[in-house]
């Protein structure tokens, strides 16, 4: 080769790397820079977005609570007992007069001041920590004097390094003519921004650079963000502490133009979300320089293996293309290109092999897929029944605890045996929907003493409905005394489902009245299940290949082929074996050896009725306690005051979470009765808020729920030592939950 020729070889090679690499670059570096300001722009208008809801939510909730506060002293001055002192002049009444509504106003309330139609003192009183009467009176004068014309106003003020709510009332004699206002302080305190802000938002009160309230303890706002927000009212993009935060401001009260007006300011942190941008950003970038480079090296050894002889393979592949399989290439050196030239002889020898093996694998392909949406399919319904199986929980709870409430109620000896079988139906179907919801539920491998009897029964009452309809019998030759083995429940129940639906199946074609016969035996240490059905059989052909994945007699779309080799791959696992022995016209018999455990004590229940930690019949007694009781669900609420009531506790109900904040916040419970899953405020989070906000009512929650308890939910009752009722639990379990509750946490005043 003359150096010509290398030269031109390294020139074309060149040629494609260059503009190959550049596009490399150029792609990833666009791409990230473009999902790097998208996102951006994202966070921005969603942390905008959140301090607007919050700032509304703010300013909405102050009015409302202003405006109540309003509506309370209206009542008062319209009362005989103030108009008239005032009226005549009785400074010394109007002293008392406002002493009382002051001892009677809710906390926060810390001065009253009732002026004359002059704007001239008649009386005062304030508590301890009150404002000074004169700073008060000079600081609320825009609103006082707006209420002297005959208008009730509401605002904002801050003096003396606190903030308050103003709200000045009208006084008017009985004829109606106007003798004076009354004007009131009502204290804004941290305590009063955590409860109107959102969560995950912090709230400012500041007058001029001065913040007068935080809901951030320690954190000091920038004094430009006071000034400039209140000028624009325009969102801000701020840092505090090194951490980032969207901030909105705005004067609490409008129509208050003054220099020390009293200003909000809304912040919401977005530095978790920014955090996780530069993260992304860096992961994008490594990802891109690696891909770069391992594109890098792909293009140059494909350029490299693309510069050799083209030519005459590109000749001889039109040819192959037009159906000419006769052409060969002649292997010129014992190297690649040697490799490439045998490689093109063979494809165009095996070519139309290939197509008609191709043609038969896509066939197999379309089978196999539409199996397996077959199996989605399935796994689709098991969710489904599951999600059913959990809302008929509640319902349950209903009639097991009105049903036992009615047998304590009535003396009549028939209603009480119409009542027994209320009771026994009921609990019959919570069985069931338990063993549903156990048996639809993904569970992670699990090895237990299992009793075979037990097991099987469980699956008995989960096909229960399948058999009858199909008229098909379940006859039961149990052998006595029969030995545990350590297996999971959960992955034997479904090996024993899919051999029972299978027989059943078979069965209900050619047979009205169908047998399947269940036998247990035990031998040399291990125990044996058969299950026999009186069907067609299985022909003999079909027998071998019955535990082959996605075998199948049954057309497409009614059967995936998986269930029997499922079936033996967990008995596999298990280590036993599984074999059927089947005669045309005779049925057939599937048989399932398990090894006995070495462990031989009596095995738990596979499935508890109920989860609860207080077993029916305790003798735990309680009365006269203060109890809330918080569900989604009215009937659950009602059965639950019916319960405690007749103990002798006084009950509230609250039907969701934020309801029972809102009775949380006024009183105070000896227990509190929540639900686990609820929409809105769920259980989980309102225990978070009392914990963070009153641990000694946290201390006193009992859970229920009517669904499988999760690890997360397992593991949060466990780190916080918290009880949960299972639905539907009995009476007497929710009674000694309540009463051991109520005794451990002693009377609180409501």
């Amino acid at each position: 080769m003359t150096t010509k020729e290398r030269r031109l070889r390294f020139g074309m090679q060149a040629k494609v790397l260059l503009p190959v690499l550049g596009f490399l670059v150029l792609l990833p570096a666009a791409t990230v820079w473009i999902v790097d300001r998208h996102m951006m722009s994202e966070m921005e208008e969603e942390a905008g977005r959140a301090v607007a809801t919050a700032e509304s939510v703010f300013v909405k909730s102050l009015e409302n609570r202003n405006r109540g506060f309003l509506a309370r002293y209206e009542s008062a001055v319209a009362e005989a007992r103030f108009r008239v002192p005032v009226e005549i002049g009785d400074r010394k009444t109007l002293e008392g007069v406002l002493g009382y509504l002051l001892q009677d106003a809710p906390a926060g309330h810390e001065a009253l001041l009732l002026l004359d139609e002059k704007g001239e003192g008649l009386a005062s009183r304030r508590r301890s920590s009150g404002p000074d009467i004169e700073h008060f009176t000079k600081a609320s004068i825009r609103l006082w004097q707006a209420a002297l014309r005959g208008d009730p106003a509401m605002g904002g003020v801050s003096f003396d390094g606190r903030a308050y709510g103003t709200i000045a009332v009208p006084v008017r004699a009985p004829n109606g003519s106007l003798v004076g206002t009354l004007v009131v302080a009502v204290r804004i305190a941290e305590t009063t921004a955590m409860e109107l802000r959102l969560a995950r938002t912090d709230v400012f009160l500041a007058t001029g650079n001065t913040v007068v309230v935080s809901t951030m303890p320690g954190a000091a706002v920038p004094p430009a963000l006071v000034q400039h927000g209140v000028r624009a009212g325009a969102m801000e993009r701020v840092e505090i502490g090194g951490e980032h935060f969207m901030a909105r401001t705005g004067r609490l009260d409008p129509a208050d133009t003054e220099p020390g007006a009293l200003n909000y300011i809304i912040l919401s942190s977005y530095e978790q979300r920014l955090q996780a941008l530069r993260h992304t950003r860096w992961t994008l970038i490594m990802l891109s320089i690696a891909g770069v480079a391992a594109s890098a090296l792909v293009a140059g050894w494909l350029v490299r293996r693309a510069t050799r002889p083209l030519r005459e393979l590109s000749e001889s592949a039109e040819a192959v293309g037009r159906g000419d399989f006769s052409r060969r290439l002649v292997r010129y050196s014992n190297d690649e290109c040697g490799d490439l030239a045998d490689a093109f002889n063979r494809m165009t020898v095996s070519l139309q092999t290939s197509r008609a093996e191709l043609e038969r694998a896509m066939q197999q392909v379309r089978t196999t897929q539409e199996q397996l949406i077959q199996s989605e399919k399935l796994s689709a319904v098991g969710q489904f029944v599951a999600g059913v199986a959990h809302e008929l929980n509640n319902p349950l709870t209903a009639v097991v605890g009105f049903s036992e409430l009615l047998q304590g109620m009535s003396t009549d000896a028939k209603a009480q045996s119409h009542l027994d079988r209320v009771m026994k139906s009921a609990q019959r179907c919570h069985k069931i929907v338990h063993n549903l919801l156990s048996f639809a539920r993904q569970h992670p491998p699990e090895r237990k003493l299992v009793s075979i009897h037990t097991l099987v029964e469980e699956v008995l009452e989960i096909m229960a409905y399948d058999l009858r309809t199909s008229n098909v019998t379940i006859g039961r030759e149990f052998a006595a005394g029969m030995a545990t083995i350590l297996a999971d429940a959960h992955q034997l129940q479904q090996v024993f489902v899919n051999i029972l639906s299978n027989a059943r199946q078979a069965i209900e074609p050619v047979q009205r009245e169908g047998k399947i016969t269940l036998r247990t035996r035990q031998s040399e240490g291990r125990v044996t299940i058969e299950f026999q059905d009186n069907g067609p059989g299985i022909r003999p052909e079909h027998l071998a290949r019955i535990f082959d994945p996605f075998f199948t007699t049954k057309p497409v779309g009614k059967g995936t082929g998986l269930g029997l080799s499922l079936c033996y791959g967990i008995v596999q696992e298990h280590g036993g074996k599984i074999t059927a022995h089947s005669e045309i016209g005779q049925g057939a018999t599937f048989a399932i050896e398990l090894p006995i455990s070495a462990q031989q004590i009596a095995p738990p229940a596979l499935f508890t009725a109920s989860t609860s930690p207080f077993p029916y019949g305790t003798t735990v007694k309680a009365s006269g306690k203060a109890v809330l009781v918080i569900d989604d669900e009215q009937w659950i609420l009602e059965l639950a005051r019916e319960l405690a009531i007749a103990e002798g506790h006084a009950v509230e109900t609250a039907q969701g979470g934020q309801q029972a904040l809102d009775l949380l916040a006024r009183r105070k419970f000896d227990a509190i009765v929540s639900d686990w899953k609820m929409p809105g405020l769920n259980g989980v989070r309102l225990y978070e808020h009392l914990r963070a906000t009153d641990p000694a009512a946290a201390a006193r929650v009992i859970f229920m729920t009517g669904d499988v308890v999760s690890d997360t939910f397992q593991e949060f009752l466990q780190v916080n030592s918290l009880t949960c009722l299972s639905k539907p639990f009995a009476s007497g379990e929710f009674r000694a939950a309540l009463a051991k509750m109520a005794n451990g946490a002693g009377a609180v005043v409501g």
